[in-house]
């Protein structure tokens, strides 16, 4: 069996997936799979894909395409899908270091007691090789999303390979049905989740990304973030960080105010009512909080 599964979500990336092929092509490690999840692309991604399997690499490939669910559902079947101790959620537009693979394998497999541990994370760089954002304290360590963000002060996107027992763990009994047909849904529904019940993750200094931007991308989040696709989500995200972390959050106000005023505003824009985003937030005192903030969330939601 294959050690590592590594998962594709895509949509209308036909021109930008040979590049993902070639950079898996050219990898130290070889003992995976690629599950390409076709999130109901209508370019010619089917064909492109039937080449990457007729070129017949050394790894499987497995394509699968449905409906058009969003990137959160169509990962989150991938991941239920995975029989493999480790897995990867890889992007359909970007490339990697030929020793990514063998560098994330070789830091998760020094893990002593895996149970405690969903995921080890590295760095990303850009096409130049310039780092995105910033390394980690200490040289790398262990704990949690919400210490290397807020205490470490940390920046810029991050990529890593996750313990398949641990995650399964995380979403089993879970039920995500409410988010079908609600658009673009951060992960972060899931990690804060397991982030603030502790589960840890080992944050490495080595870069195993190279990651572009795409600017130009008129489905990009960044580029549509006032949509009416996103605002659901984008609300879900910053409620979800203010009831995973509660009281915890009282220690970084800028986070805390952030979170929640990004919430009421979102919500708003999206149509929710007053009362019921008051009584989605779980925290007594952030909800108190919260009806204080909303004055100038009202605002804030109408001028943009």
């Amino acid at each position: 069996m294959q050690k590592i599964t590594i998962i594709t979500p895509t949509y209308n990336r036909a021109k930008t997936l040979p590049k993902v092929f070639e950079s898996l092509l050219k990898q130290s490690f070889k003992d995976f799979k690629w599950i390409i999840l076709d999130d109901g692309s209508t370019d010619n991604t089917s064909k492109v894909v039937e080449n990457f399997q007729l070129m017949n690499p050394f790894f499987e490939i497995v394509y699968i395409k449905d409906k058009n669910r969003h990137k959160f559902l169509t990962v989150l079947e991938g991941i239920k899908m995975v029989k493999t101790p480790y897995f990867m959620v890889v992007d359909s537009d970007d490339t990697y270091p030929e020793n990514a693979l063998e560098t994330l394998i070789s830091e998760v497999e020094k893990i002593e007691n895996p149970d405690d541990y969903i995921a080890v994370m590295g760095l990303s760089a850009d096409e130049n090789g310039s780092l995105v954002g910033d390394p980690y304290p200490n040289g790398g360590f262990d704990g949690s999303i919400f210490e290397m963000r807020y205490l470490h002060r940390v920046r810029g996107d991050k990529f890593g390979i996750f313990i398949t027992q641990s995650y399964h763990r995380e979403i089993s009994g879970k039920d995500y049905s409410h988010y079908e047909g609600k658009g673009y849904i951060p992960q972060s529904v899931i990690f804060n989740g397991y982030d603030a019940k502790g589960v840890k993750t080992r944050f490495m200094n080595k870069v195993v990304r190279f990651y572009l931007k795409d600017e130009d991308d008129a489905a990009s989040v960044s580029n549509t973030r006032w949509s009416g696709k996103n605002l659901f989500g984008l609300a879900e995200g910053h409620l979800s960080f203010l009831n995973s972390y509660g009281n915890q959050l009282f220690s970084y106000p800028k986070p805390l105010l952030r979170n929640l005023v990004g919430y009421q505003t979102y919500a708003l824009k999206s149509g929710r009512g007053i009362f019921k985003i008051i009584a989605d937030v779980k925290n007594p005192w952030i909800k108190v909080l919260g009806i204080l903030t909303f004055p100038f969330s009202l605002i804030y939601q109408k001028i943009q």
